[in-house]
C-alpha cells in the first residue's frame, strides 16, 4: 500500500483551538499524550479497568460485595485480560485514562495499531484519531474524572449505558465538527486502509461498540439542536442528567433522531425549567 509521509503525532495538535467553540468544553490546561509498546499498553488496560471496578464497588451495598468481587475476579478480569492480549495494539489505535493521584488525562498512542488501522496514511486520519481523544480528556476535566457522577457509579459496573454512550457518542459528534471545520468533511478513521492482520480479526465485537459510537453520536447531536450546548453541557457536572436506557435507545434506533427533540433533550429542557422555577425570587 503506497503511504503518504507519516505525520508526527506530537506536533498534531491543530483541534485544540476547535475543542472549546464545537463543544463549548475546556481543554485542560495539561494534555497528556504517551507513546507506547503493544505490551505496556495492554498492562495499563487492564489496571485501569481493574481501577475502575474497584471505584464501583465501593457504591455497591455491602452484601452484595462479596458476590461482584467474586464475578468481577473470575470471570470480568479473565475475558478482559483475554480480550486485550488478542486485539489490543492492533484494533485500538488509542485510548485515554485518568491518571492515578491526579486531576490529568493521559491518551496513550501504540504505533503497531496505528499502522494496522491506517491512522499514519494521511495527515486527517491521525487529526481525528488524536481530536476524538482530546475530546475524553476535555470530558474528563469536566466531570472531575466522573467523581461528578460518583452517585451514579453503581449502575455502571457491569453495562456502562449511558455514560458510554455519552462520552463516546459526545466526542464522535466533537471530533466530526472539528474535522468538518478544518477539512471541510467529517473525517471518520473506519474508512482509512487497514492491515491485512487488522482485517484478519474477527469483527464480532465491533459492531456493538459502533452502536455505542453511532447511537451515542444521535443522541448528542439530536440533545445539542433541540437544547443547545449550554444546557447539554450540565450534564458533566449532574449525574441526574445522564441519559438513561430509555433515552438512549430513542436516540440510537430512531432514524430521525437528529431532527426531532428526544426523550434526553426534553429533560434536559426539563431540568433547566426546574431550575429557573426553584431559584430564590429576588427581594
Amino acid at each position: 500500500m503506497r503511504r503518504e509521509p507519516s505525520p508526527r503525532l506530537h506536533e498534531d495538535a491543530s483541534g485544540i483551538p476547535l475543542v472549546k467553540p464545537a463543544t463549548g468544553l475546556d481543554v485542560p490546561d495539561t494534555v497528556n499524550f504517551r507513546i507506547t509498546p503493544v505490551e505496556t499498553y495492554r498492562r495499563d488496560q487492564v489496571a485501569n479497568m481493574s481501577r475502575n471496578l474497584r471505584k464501583c464497588h465501593k457504591t455497591i451495598p455491602y452484601w452484595r460485595r462479596p458476590f461482584v468481587a467474586a464475578l468481577t475476579a473470575g470471570l470480568l478480569l479473565p475475558l478482559y485480560r483475554r480480550k486485550i492480549a488478542k486485539v489490543g495494539g492492533i484494533l485500538v489505535a488509542g485510548a485515554t485514562f485518568s491518571l492515578l493521584k491526579s486531576e490529568e488525562s493521559e491518551t496513550v498512542f501504540v504505533p503497531e495499531a496505528l499502522q494496522h488501522n491506517g491512522i499514519l496514511t494521511h495527515e486527517k486520519y491521525l487529526t481525528a484519531l488524536t481530536a476524538h481523544e482530546l475530546l475524553h480528556q476535555a470530558q474528563n476535566h469536566a466531570s472531575g474524572h466522573r467523581a461528578n457522577w460518583i452517585a451514579n457509579r453503581a449502575l455502571t459496573l457491569l453495562d456502562q449505558g449511558g455514560i458510554n454512550h455519552l462520552e463516546e457518542g459526545h466526542a464522535t459528534w466533537g471530533r466530526r465538527t472539528i474535522t468538518q471545520e478544518l477539512y471541510g468533511t467529517a473525517v471518520d478513521t473506519r474508512s482509512a486502509p487497514k492491515s491485512e492482520k487488522y482485517k484478519a480479526i474477527p469483527q464480532r465485537g465491533l459492531q456493538k461498540k459502533l452502536e455505542v459510537y453511532e447511537g451515542g453520536c444521535l443522541l448528542v447531536m439530536s440533545a445539542v439542536r433541540a437544547a443547545g450546548l449550554e444546557k447539554c453541557n450540565k450534564v458533566w457536572a449532574d449525574h441526574q442528567l445522564l441519559p438513561n436506557p430509555s433515552e438512549v435507545a430513542v436516540a440510537a434506533y430512531n432514524a430521525d433522531a437528529p431532527t426531532q427533540p428526544k426523550l434526553w433533550a426534553a429533560r434536559l429542557e426539563s431540568a433547566e425549567a426546574a431550575e429557573f422555577c426553584n431559584r430564590p425570587s429576588p427581594d
